[in-house]
């Protein structure tokens, strides 16, 4: 027997659903506009190649050389023209033609993933700066809020679309990436539009093979994490292509594996660039950067685990004293200039594997506590204490409310649904997992916000089925 396989003749707006989604995106360009004015700043500047770019000088010595800044929770204080993860310097490299280097050391450098940059860069060359910067981000931002309504549609879920959309764009940690120089906003952006073109897959609709191909790879440039659905959605994918007849009901296995086939290849073909590069730069085809042995690393530790856990005081924990720590055992007692980038990410990966092995009871803890913190609902960090307590208190209602209703829409997903709606669940399942083991706080579910927003607006619709029947 086989499961009906939905269609894609959702029902037209009506006018007072297009005035309600006209507004919703005017309030999240809106508000979004609101927090980058709010966290601006006039900060340190240097030229770099005849660009004036923001200086991330106001780091240590140690964390110019691991490239990070000490850490903080995920609600932090930043603005756009805060460069604090060189990404502004790297692209100011870029336009001046050294390529894509350290911006405070000069070497070459795999250490940040190069999408991002490479969008900087593009705002550089064209003369622009921070102002130009807020333009994208917004646009992006209101992008990401109309996606999920399109989304919302294509799933069904046409009378609740407004409010998946409500729930992007009111946000507030979306809200508050927007006025971050970081890659949330624009893999928020990726990710919601590759979920739509890979329900288009579902649906049968024109060019979304290739485009779910071109956006996997844009968004596993722009972040990493994307690579732990890539494998998980692989192994379903096959699972799925070994028995078509009780998914794939529309669809001769033929044509699906060719669909998924141009997926993978033109995947390959986005992400290719960036191996080649590190291959030609480091000898070895690095796929993703050399920064997760240090994430790994930062987030398992002695230092970690007694200021978190041990001694914890309830006061985010100030790495600083753990990176110079860290940074004198690359340089003293293994030999690792900070242009050894695989070497020093091969050796941090190691000491967190050691670290673990010899240390299950506490690793286990800090995986507790990691989770904790990817769910969390109270924001965090030195903005976050500068808040009135009611906005604090209304940003927890917010996240409580998405955050139930989202478990809520999962639990009523009906076995037909779940033909469109994996690769969805997968996504944010994906993040969850690996943040598990990493480094975790709130920020890093902002790129999966708006999937929660649908599974949220799943959750509050009234019928049990998205679908009829």
């Amino acid at each position: 027997m086989t499961t009906p396989h939905p269609t894609s003749d959702a029902v037209p707006p009506t006018r007072t659903e297009r005035r309600c989604l006209i507004a919703l995106l005017v309030l999240a360009a809106l508000l979004r506009l609101g927090i980058i004015v709010w966290k601006s700043d006039r900060p340190a500047v240097r030229t770099v190649g005849g660009q004036v770019v923001p200086s991330s000088s106001n780091g240590t010595d140690a964390e110019r050389a691991l490239g990070v800044f000490a850490v903080r929770d995920g609600w932090q204080r930043g603005s756009l023209a805060e460069d604090r993860d060189l990404y502004w310097g790297i692209a100011a490299h870029l336009v001046s033609g050294e390529g894509y280097v350290h911006p405070d050391l000069g070497h070459a450098t795999a250490y940040r993933p190069p999408l991002y940059p490479l969008l900087l860069a593009a705002i550089l060359w064209m003369g622009g700066g921070v102002k130009m910067l807020a333009v994208v981000q917004i646009s992006l931002g209101v992008a990401t809020a109309w996606l999920t309504w399109r989304l919302s549609c294509k799933l069904e879920m046409s009378r609740t679309a407004s409010l998946a959309t409500a729930f992007v764009a009111l946000n507030p940690l979306l809200i508050q990436s927007t006025a971050l120089a970081m890659t949330e906003t624009l893999c928020a952006f990726l990710l919601v539009a590759l979920m739509d073109r890979i329900v288009g897959v579902f649906h049968q609709e024109r060019h979304s093979a290739w485009m779910s191909g071109m956006l996997l790879g844009l968004a596993m440039l722009c972040r990493p994490t994307v690579w732990a659905f890539v494998v998980l959605a692989i192994l379903v994918s096959a699972a799925l292509l070994v028995l078509p007849k009780f998914t794939l009901a529309r669809h001769s296995l033929t044509v699906a594996r060719f669909k998924w086939l141009v997926i993978v290849v033109v995947c390959a073909l986005t992400v290719s660039p960036w191996a080649i590069r590190n291959q030609l730069t480091f000898h070895k085809p690095i796929l993703t950067t050399t920064h997760g042995g240090y994430t790994l690393l930062l987030g398992n530790n002695d230092a970690a685990f007694r200021d978190e856990i041990a001694n914890a005081t309830g006061v985010s924990w100030e790495s600083g004293s753990w990176q110079v720590e860290l940074e004198r055992e690359l340089m003293l007692r293994q030999g690792l200039v900070p242009s050894d980038e695989i070497g020093r990410d091969s050796s941090m990966s190691r000491l967190a594997i050691e670290w673990i092995t010899q240390h299950p009871g506490k690793f286990w803890d800090l995986c507790w506590l990691r989770v904790r913190r990817f769910w969390n609902l109270f924001p965090g960090g030195m903005d976050a204490g500068s808040l009135p307590l009611v906005i604090r208190w209304g940003m927890a209602v917010f996240f409580g409310l998405e955050l139930s209703a989202a478990a809520v829409g999962l639990w009523r997903l009906r076995r037909d649904e779940w033909v469109v709606w994996w690769p969805l669940v997968l996504l944010v399942l994906s993040f969850a997992l690996v943040h598990v083991v990493y480094w975790s706080n709130l920020r890093m579910r902002a790129p999966v916000e708006p999937v929660l927003a649908l599974l949220a607006a799943r959750g509050l619709s009234k019928s049990r089925s998205a679908f009829p029947g």
